[in-house]
């Protein structure tokens, strides 16, 4: 089971430290949407080259121009990119497209999907490697992990991986694991923690 961190600071130096602390913890390494707008593709290539054994996801939520934006990111070093599964079908082939071609991993992140488990068997027939099932960051005050979404997604996918993403802290990992995701992210968690290596060793401990 893997973790994935989600690194939404604004510049890439806060996320190098943050990582120095966590990084024999983690997996999959997220530049966050919000890093990614402030520092650009770039800091995909300058993640990646200082973690090479990790794997880069660049969560661009690719709503249109689905192969031409994922094909820059992987060019730039990600491993894996994000879509949205509320957008169009083309859309979401371009990026599994992309991915593919060049040997890499294609995600979909159902926020604000509706009909899930009919949206999550298409996604799957689609090619995506995983399958997320995320809070939205505004609504992280408003209700909690999505633990019974992640089911409907486990119940439905033949191929693709399922994760859980959306505010999740380490009281919620044993109901989490009880629902048995392929991988984890979290952010806030980590990146707010007084030690964030305490953290991910706690949440860890569970995988």
């Amino acid at each position: 089971m893997e973790l994935q961190v989600a690194i939404d600071y604004t510049n890439l130096d806060k996320a190098f430290d943050l990582m120095e602390k966590i990084h024999e913890y983690v997996e999959i390494v997220e530049i966050g949407s919000l890093l990614g707008l402030c520092e650009g593709f770039s800091a995909l290539g300058k993640m990646k080259a200082k973690y090479p054994r990790k794997k880069i996801l660049s969560d661009c939520k690719i709503v249109d121009g689905g192969y031409d934006i994922a094909g820059l990111a992987y060019d730039a070093g990600a491993d894996i990119v994000t879509t949205l599964g509320m957008t169009n079908n083309e859309t979401c082939m371009g990026v599994v497209r992309a991915a593919h071609e060049r040997g890499k991993e294609a995600m979909v992140d159902t926020i604000g999907v509706s009909n899930l488990a009919e949206r999550v068997r298409e996604l799957d027939a689609m090619g995506f490697d995983y399958i997320l099932v995320h809070t939205a960051h505004d609504m992280l005050n408003c209700i909690s992990a999505p633990i019974e979404a992640l089911k409907v997604i486990r119940a439905n996918v033949k191929r693709a991986k399922a994760g859980i993403s959306g505010g999740i802290t380490v009281n919620q990992m044993p109901e989490i694991m009880a629902a048995k995701p392929d991988w984890v992210v979290v952010g806030s968690a980590l990146y707010n923690a007084e030690d964030p290596a305490a953290v991910a060793k706690a949440l860890k401990s569970y995988m």
